[in-house]
């Protein structure tokens, strides 16, 4: 359907697409003449996305010679209103997914067997995470292929089960939130039962008197279902067993896990209060001409499509890395000069047609040559060898280094290896803090981190804006 609205399919009457929150952004037809603009917005950042859909220029859209100069929005909603005065977003709450919770519950499960060096327990944990993360495979949403990449590393159970704390990090800040693609529906009470037993297993493990309010939990749930049913009945001796007190005094982990996935199979048979359901309010929106406003509004670089023009910069930058010189000597940690650098934004523009060259001279000028080598560093990384040899001097001065403290080293160059640069409060944040909740402090002793921090000084950025290493 994209390639007949673009003009490229084999459907040529198609010139009107309507969407949800899909051809909004990240979408690159440069003939739209006309945006619509059916429902209120209330993020700046979406809102100039969408405006930027109608940005793109068009040449000889209407004869030769006669190219895209104009685009037309029509604004049923006063957005333009909204954003023309002090109007403050308030900030954006997501509800987490049922999938979302299954799986970070089943993430702390695993942290805790490790913790108390449960062995059975957390291969349990870790196979369930392992099945959770495979059923990413074959989702078609592009927010799930966008993170192939890592979906396959952790379908490797070796990987998955190294546990080391990147791998922890990257689970729950990057794994997590894709389960929500994943579709529940017929399910969602028996997702809520994997919930229930995560969180049981977890108390159990723990000794926390939580177990207490999620037995009488998984009871009442139990005592709902409707024997009456044949599939309820098959499952009769097991319901039996977990409602005796014998099954709660000899508890385990091994024990709760082997009636779960019978239970799951039945515990959406359970009774529940009557619902009663409306129908789709219907609105006709009648048109009146005499009340139709038309404004000429002048685009504004800075607030249409900058974060397309970054992606874009960093795109060829990358692509530029292996056989640039200046870019290598950047991660390579050697100094540059001003002619370096003006001669790497004349490449870039050259190399790339979706980069305008008034967003290159904002992204290149008015910095120092330090500031743009950071920048850079930020995209395309420092050598790792580099990185390596530069701490070699504090690991060898101190050869009894903790798990931990080896741990956080090592995070700490994957993060310089990344980003090329580091402040000193990022030390005390994720994934520094996966290791000790006190992050560096937590970990060093005072005089340690003194010599840690002066290490660091080198990868230090300037202080300039809109830098967040």
């Amino acid at each position: 359907m994209i390639d007949d609205f673009k003009g490229q399919g084999s459907n040529d009457e198609l010139t009107i697409a309507i969407s949800v929150d899909m051809l909004d952004t990240g979408i690159d037809i440069p003939e739209i003449l006309n945006l619509d603009f059916a429902k209120p917005i209330k993020s700046p950042v979406k809102f100039q996305q969408m405006i930027g859909r109608g940005t793109r220029l068009c040449e000889n859209l209407f004869g030769p010679g006669e190219h895209k100069s104009v685009f037309r929005i029509f604004d049923h909603w006063g957005n333009f209103e909204r954003f023309d005065s002090d109007y403050t977003p308030a900030e954006p709450t997501r509800k987490i997914s049922l999938l979302e919770q299954v799986f970070e519950s089943r993430l702390i499960l695993a942290e805790t067997a490790l913790e108390k060096q449960h062995t059975f327990d957390f291969d349990l944990a870790t196979d369930l995470l392992h099945a959770d993360i495979n059923a990413l495979k074959n989702l078609p949403s592009i927010q799930v292929r966008d993170h192939w990449k890592t979906i396959q590393t952790f379908s490797d159970k070796v990987a998955l089960k190294s546990f080391a704390p990147t791998t922890v990090f990257t689970l729950r800040d990057e794994i997590a939130q894709l389960m929500q693609w994943r579709d529940i529906r017929g399910f969602y009470e028996a997702y809520s039962l994997d919930l229930l037993f995560a969180k049981m297993q977890t108390s159990l493990i723990q000794g926390s008197g939580n177990i207490n309010d999620l037995k009488i939990k998984l009871l009442d749930w139990l005592g709902q279902l409707l024997i009456s049913l044949e599939q309820v009945r098959e499952k009769i001796e097991i319901i039996r067993r977990v409602q005796t007190e014998d099954f709660w005094q000899n508890l385990s982990v091994e024990e709760l896990e082997s009636v779960r996935d019978p239970l799951r199979q039945i515990i959406h048979h359970r009774s529940g209060p009557n619902r009663q359901y409306s129908q789709p309010r219907e609105i006709d929106v009648t048109e009146v001409k005499e009340q139709e406003q038309y404004t000429r509004r002048l685009s504004s670089f800075s607030a249409v499509d900058q974060k397309i023009y970054e992606q874009a910069v960093e795109k060829e930058l990358k692509q530029l890395l292996e056989t640039d010189a200046t870019l290598q000597k950047i991660w390579s940690g050697q100094p540059v000069t001003e002619a370096d650098i003006e001669r790497l934004a004349s490449l870039v523009l050259v190399q790339s047609s979706n980069v305008s060259q008034d967003f290159l001279k904002e992204f290149f000028n008015g910095k120092t040559v330090e500031e743009l080598v950071f920048s850079i560093r930020d995209i395309v990384g420092m050598d790792p060898n580099l990185i390596s040899k530069h701490f070699a001097e504090f690991v060898l001065k101190h050869p009894d280094l903790t798990a931990k403290q080896t741990q956080f080293l090592g995070l700490l160059k994957s993060h310089l290896a990344q980003h090329g640069s580091i402040t000193i409060d990022k030390l005390y944040e994720q994934p520094f803090t996966v290791l000790d909740s006190e992050g560096l402090d937590g970990i060093f002793a005072e005089s340690e981190i003194e010599e840690l921090i002066q290490s660091i000084i080198p990868f230090q950025p300037p202080a300039f804006d809109n830098f967040n290493p």
